[in-house]
C-alpha cells in the first residue's frame, strides 16, 4: 500500500496566530507541523468519538 492509498495532499489557510503556535508545538514535540497537526486533529477525533460512545 502506497501513501496514494491511504493519505490526500491538500492545503490550507489558517491565520497566522494558529501558523505560529502549530509551529511552535511542532518545534518543542521534534515533529513536522504536518505531524503535529495530524495527531491534534486524530486527538480530537478520538476524544469527540469516545464522547459519542458514552452518551
Amino acid at each position: 500500500m502506497t501513501n496514494k492509498d491511504t493519505e490526500i495532499r491538500t492545503q490550507i489557510r489558517i491565520p497566522k496566530s494558529v501558523h505560529t503556535w502549530l509551529a511552535d508545538r511542532a518545534k518543542q514535540n521534534d515533529r513536522s507541523m504536518n505531524a503535529e497537526l495530524v495527531r491534534i486533529l486524530r486527538e480530537r477525533m478520538e476524544a469527540e468519538k469516545q464522547a459519542k460512545d458514552a452518551a
